[in-house]
């Protein structure tokens, strides 16, 4: 294994500034990106708008409702993902995002391609008739899978039908009927808090079109107490929560923007934020921050290089015109994707 890059003391006061900028203009705010509260809000998810009490009390229903609406941000930006989730009827979007259901119309469908996520990843050839407005496949064409349907209600490339169904299976193929059953037998299974973080990102990677990136912005939402709804994080206990990190193109432009000359691998840019979280103290920035928390530090660097997320949010710095960012440190004013000048 390549050893982890060491971060510069640069690299770590730019990060170190970055981190108080977001906690002192978004964190928590009702509107930011990217957190958990924007999966209750029917204003910016539809009808996939959970109920907060539902999630931090860890609800099955509530988590794997929550699970599959956060594998739809993905390839997109934000803002048009939740324009296609607010165009999804209530009916539909209880369909896709219902463990139980998914499994009910797995029964039903005569497909074997469908019938479990090893099929689904191997045989199933799932695609739109962009011509018809149809989902069809050559694998099993006269047979009318609730996939099919799924493909053409979800708005992405051909395939993306299948990742409701293949998440509902992954849960069950490990022996779980519930996501909270799947995190209790990790639990058991394993004593180390770090291997259980491990077991659970792997295990829900285990599911077509999961990968680390999605699978620790589930986890980090009901894992990690400064992410978490009001700070309730129903599976907290017990997990490293702060191994769950969320790489996305946007944190990248900041690795870019500061000179990050390690590995392009998850798990090495995932290291690398948690090296410089380490030297940053998020209790002196915010009352009732963990000290050390590698999401939170993420989450800053996301929000802060992203153009399409920031721009719609009126209180942003970038509202306030070239005066504000004169007064931004320089340490950040010359990597903000918004910067303007004074006038």
């Amino acid at each position: 294994m390549t050893p982890p890059v060491t971060p510069t003391k640069k690299q770590v006061n730019i990060t170190r500034e970055v981190t108080r900028w977001y906690l002192a203009t978004h964190y928590r705010t009702f509107d930011e990106p990217g957190m958990p509260a924007m999966f209750c809000d029917s204003q910016r998810v539809g009808a996939f708008a959970l109920d907060r009490t539902a999630v931090k009390r860890g609800d099955a229903a509530a988590l794997f409702s929550l699970l599959v609406t956060t594998a739809m941000f993905q390839r997109l930006q934000d803002r048009i993902v939740m324009g296609i989730l607010r165009g999804i009827d209530p009916d539909s979007a209880y369909e896709i995002a219902s463990m139980a259901r998914l499994l009910s119309l797995v029964d039903e469908c005569k497909c074997p391609h469908s019938q479990s996520t090893e099929a689904l990843r191997l045989h199933c050839d799932l695609t739109k008739d962009l011509e018809r407005g149809k989902g069809v496949c050559e694998a099993n064409p006269t047979v009318s899978c609730h996939q099919k349907r799924h493909t053409v209600v979800l708005r992405r490339y051909g395939h993306f039908g299948k990742m409701p169904t293949s998440i509902a299976l992954a849960v069950k193929e490990q022996g779980a009927a519930s996501l909270p059953e799947l995190r209790d037998n990790i639990v058991r299974s394993l004593s180390d808090s770090h291997e259980r973080a491990l077991a659970l990102e792997a295990a829900l990677s285990r599911a077509w079109r999961i990968n680390q990136k999605i699978a620790s912005m589930f986890l980090s939402a009901v894992c990690n107490p400064d992410i978490a709804l009001d700070g309730v994080a129903p599976w907290q206990e017990g997990i490293d929560w702060s191994h769950f990190v969320v790489v996305d193109t946007n944190v990248d432009l900041f690795l870019a923007a500061v000179g990050y000359r390690g590995t392009m691998t998850y798990d090495a840019r995932r290291a690398y934020i948690q090296s410089l979280a380490r030297h940053i103290d998020l209790s002196e920035m915010g009352k009732g921050l963990q000290p050390y928390n590698p999401r939170i530090v993420q989450q800053a660097l996301y929000l802060f290089m992203s153009r399409a997320n920031r721009k719609p949010l009126a209180r942003d710095c970038a509202h306030q015109g070239g005066l504000a960012c004169s007064a931004c440190p320089s340490l950040i004013s010359q990597l903000c994707p918004l910067r303007q000048s004074a006038p």
